[in-house]
């Protein structure tokens, strides 16, 4: 399991470029700093410095130039953490998402916030994407997670992932000729399905309403229509055949993080985006 020792040495080593100033700096001998550079090597795979003849000098290798990008990043994440616990500060943080971003990156994503920062209280709200927007403007959320961008000009707005959507039947199914099961108006997904159908010419025979992700998926599974979702969603009922892909239909959509400028957690808000893995 990689250490966070090993990757404070690497990343002042790559500072500092000479192992005996790495050695002093961390008060460490020369050969733990070694030790901790192996290791980390071992434990990625991979080579990380272009060593010289007298192991003082030396160049990254490219593994070790990115390495080193993500080691920074989870050194400032470590020193954010360690100033929270230190100053035994509780910070409330609420976030809003979209039903679709939920149920794809929150669980992760709040795993990680709890792990990294357990002074961080959270308080989650899911709803469609109007209601996130409305609840950005009234000031009732800190940081927003959405898949849409209707309404956040007063905001910042930044890609955080992608999402491939399609159409999902039990069986093949027509387009023109099949009903279709959607997300209430209002949701993000809704808003691309309805784009789609438009640029397409299609007008639905029959439009059936869920709110819930699960619902529309069961309904699909029960042949009752076209089913519009994120493939995220749909993995084991495609795998066990109980859902096809109605193809060539893909439509890949961003992922936002959206927050306005002047928050008064806009550091921790700021660190808290990057522990976001993209899906795709």
């Amino acid at each position: 399991m990689m250490q966070l020792d090993w990757i404070r040495t690497f990343v002042t080593l790559a500072q500092l470029q000479h192992f005996t100033k790495t050695s002093d700096y961390l008060n460490l001998s020369q050969p733990t700093v070694s030790v901790h550079i192996k290791k980390l090597e071992q434990t990625i795979g991979a080579a990380l410095i272009y060593r010289s003849s007298t192991n003082q000098h030396f160049e990254l290798t490219p593994a070790g130039e990115r390495v080193f990008e993500q080691g920074k990043k989870m050194m400032e994440l470590w020193r954010t953490m360690e100033q929270v616990n230190q100053n035994n500060q509780e910070i409330q943080l609420r976030i809003g998402s979209t039903h679709t971003v939920s149920d794809v990156l929150l669980p992760d994503f709040v795993k990680k916030i709890k792990v990294l920062y357990p002074q961080v209280r959270l308080q989650l709200m899911i709803h469609n994407h109007e209601t996130i927007v409305e609840a950005l403007n009234s000031k009732e959320i800190d940081l927003a997670l959405v898949e849409g961008t209707k309404g956040l000009e007063p905001f910042h707005v930044e890609v955080i992932s992608r999402d491939e959507l399609r159409f999902f039947a039990s069986a093949r199914m027509k387009l023109h000729s099949s009903p279709f099961i959607f997300r209430e108006k209002g949701s993000g997904t809704r808003e691309y399905a309805d784009d789609f159908l438009r640029s397409e010419r299609i007008v639905p025979v029959e439009i059936l309403e869920a709110s819930s992700h699960f619902l529309i998926k069961q309904l699909a599974v029960r042949g009752l229509g076209i089913a519009f979702l994120s493939s995220s969603m749909v993995k084991d009922e495609v795998l066990q055949g109980k859902l096809v892909p109605i193809e060539p239909y893909v439509i890949h959509r961003p992922f936002y993080a959206v927050h306005p400028e002047n928050a008064n957690s806009i550091s921790v808000i700021k660190e808290l985006i990057s522990l976001i893995e993209p899906t795709n």
